[in-house]
């Protein structure tokens, strides 16, 4: 059993400090992440493709917990919307079972938004099933009319670019208030 997988690793606190490393391929690790997370939890069938192996433009992060990895995601530029210059999409987000829930996976996400701002991405995309839409609701994205599999799943997306024009934590402000 790895480290990834030991009992103690589930006592991990919201804020523990989490190492990030980019690959340009998915690593065994994070292959291992995403079987638990997506096969053995979500009973979904696992999907590598192209976009795991080096040469493909894509970054893959892997997060650590005191060594061991614990979380993963990867990013790359949406080429199927040249209308929409600046739209990655972020996919394969995927935390270790057991420590789900506290935090890991939206630091990764952040994580995965920041490297894209910093290329000059816009736009973040991210494809889920319906039942976790409330997730990436609440962390700013928004549904498209882009459906699939009778509605089952669907694209989200984030103007990463308005993001950077309000300030951290603020809402918008709904009216003047003199």
């Amino acid at each position: 059993m790895d480290r990834a997988s030991h009992a103690s690793m589930t006592d991990v606190r919201v804020g523990e400090p989490l190492e990030i490393r980019a690959y340009d391929h998915a690593t065994d690790e994070a292959r291992r992440i995403r079987l638990a997370a997506f096969t053995e939890l979500a009973h979904a069938r696992p999907e590598f493709d192209d976009r795991d192996e080096s040469g493909s433009g894509t970054v893959h992060l892997l997060g650590f917990l005191d060594g061991a990895a614990v979380a993963t995601c990867r990013y790359y530029a949406d080429p199927d919307h040249p209308d929409q210059p600046g739209r990655y999409v972020i996919a394969r987000l995927a935390v270790v079972p057991g420590l789900q829930g506290r935090g890991l996976g939206t630091r990764m996400l952040a994580e995965a938004e920041s490297r894209i701002r910093a290329l000059g991405g816009r736009i973040a995309a991210v494809h889920a099933a319906r039942k976790r839409f409330g997730y990436y609701e609440r962390l700013g994205y928004e549904p498209t009319a882009d459906m699939y599999d009778g509605g089952h799943h669907g694209w989200l997306v984030r103007n990463l670019a308005r993001d950077l024009t309000q300030a951290p934590g603020k809402d918008t402000p709904c009216s003047d208030r003199s």
